[in-house]
């Protein structure tokens, strides 16, 4: 059983990033590619991704799961009216109006219902897996790491395969046939949560007291999931404008953002603590390159803007799995997360291009990323492991050395490694200089 699910969704997460670079190729034409189309497509879809998201936790809470089933079913076989996806007759942009409105409609009438059916994919099994007598019904989570790994594959695989080998006529056909699949899979799984007696399974976990959400709790997981979400659009927008605009260069952070929550969704791949210490660190090299507003060298800079970029939504999603809540409450920890990916999308598509003439959201959301840490891993392991020394112990000297070279640490370590940025930033712009015809 867990074979046939994480299967389906990972068929159904790679159909939704499969989708986003193909029809992007489809407007490519009418819109070019800026990173304001980018970034108004993202939104779009975290849009679409949350109702599917709002969808399955309703259905989940209100209907039992044959009831489920049936109208899920139905809402299965809707898109089959609407595929093979296209840009439809008559669209054009407007000519002297930002296109982003335009763009918007365009995605909901092409795109909309088919990816609104695909995203419900992740959360309604991992709520029906609940359903079951699977041990996994225990602790579905894992399973979201599965559907991860689809995104990256297929986020991986439409510039080095699909494009280069199929047409988009035929991406649209292959795409279609996909979704068949998915359907198809999706009645198989929902046959066996029939079969296990699914209501009765869910009336028994939602019988178990469990605790209470409070509001902390949920406008916490809305911001870990908004920080990482504005990050992603703040870094692609930055390394375009400001770096280098290099072709498919947004395939990048989106990969590494689909990275994170595989690696930590899936167990402590990374020590979550050692994230969250490193994060200083690698920030206070970016905050040095970013006031010196230094843009090359360029092997230099891309990968230390990913790196922070990647650190920082480690940490906010290791934070988000370790607080994730039993698998009763599971649709709607998955929906909060996604009104935080929503926002982050609503904040860097619309709000930002409104507020600001450059790209001052990047340092912004970094910013919000540090207050976000966990107060208990600011300071390492081993200052929490040992007990604090009696009075007549402490006032020793022999007690002393290593408090005096932790503090002589705090200060010598980021002093060494801001002048180690600085010196690599102006080698790198004295190299750059010199590089050009005499």
């Amino acid at each position: 059983m867990p074979v046939l699910f994480a299967l389906t969704m990972f068929v159904g997460a790679t159909l939704l990033f499969v989708v986003q670079p193909m029809f992007a190729r489809m407007a490519l034409p009418l819109l070019g590619g800026s990173p304001a189309v980018w970034n108004t497509a993202v939104l779009f879809y975290q849009a679409a991704l949350l109702a599917g998201y709002g969808y399955a936790h309703l259905t989940t809470r209100w209907l039992g799961v044959r009831r489920q089933a049936a109208l899920h079913a139905a809402l299965l076989l809707l898109p089959l009216l609407v595929l093979p996806i296209g840009v439809p007759e008559g669209w054009r942009p407007p000519a002297e109006e930002t296109p982003v409105w335009w763009f918007l409609g365009l995605l909901a009438v092409a795109v909309g219902l088919p990816f609104f059916v695909v995203a419900t994919t992740s959360p309604l099994l991992q709520a029906w897996v609940v359903r079951t007598r699977h041990r996994m019904a225990a602790d579905p989570y894992p399973l979201y790491a599965a559907s991860n790994v689809g995104s990256i594959v297929a986020l991986l695989a439409y510039p080095t395969f699909v494009e280069p080998t199929l047409s988009l006529a035929a991406q649209s056909q292959v795409w279609a046939a996909g979704y068949v699949v998915l359907a198809l899979l999706t009645f198989g799984c929902a046959w066996v949560v029939w079969r296990s007696n699914g209501d009765r399974r869910l009336a028994e976990a939602l019988g178990r007291p469990a605790v209470p959400l409070s509001v902390a709790r949920r406008a916490r997981w809305v911001l870990l999931a908004f920080a990482p979400s504005s990050l992603m659009l703040s870094v692609t927008t930055y390394l375009s404008t400001n770096i280098a605009p290099i072709p498919l260069l947004w395939t990048l952070p989106l990969a590494l953002y689909l990275l994170t929550f595989v690696l930590t969704f899936s167990g402590e791949v990374f020590p979550h603590a050692g994230m969250v210490r490193a994060l200083p660190i690698v920030l206070l090299l970016l905050t040095v390159v970013l006031a010196a507003q230094a843009t090359a060298p360029l092997e230099l800079l891309m990968p230390l803007h990913l790196l922070v970029f990647f650190v920082a939504a480690m940490v906010c999603h290791g934070e988000l799995a370790r607080d994730r809540p039993p698998p009763e409450q599971l649709t709607e920890f998955y929906l909060w997360l996604s009104v935080g990916g929503v926002l982050g999308g609503l904040f860097n598509a619309i709000v930002a291009p409104l507020l600001f003439t450059t790209v001052v959201e990047y340092p912004l959301v970094l910013v919000l990323v540090c207050l976000l840490l966990p107060a208990s891993d600011r300071r390492p392991a081993a200052d929490e492991e040992q007990a604090p020394a009696p009075p007549e112990e402490d006032a020793h000297p022999a007690g002393r050395p290593s408090l005096v070279a932790g503090r002589w640490l705090d200060v010598a370590l980021p002093l060494g490694l801001g002048l180690l940025t600085a010196g690599l930033v102006l080698a790198g712009q004295r190299v750059g200089r010199g590089g050009g015809p005499a």
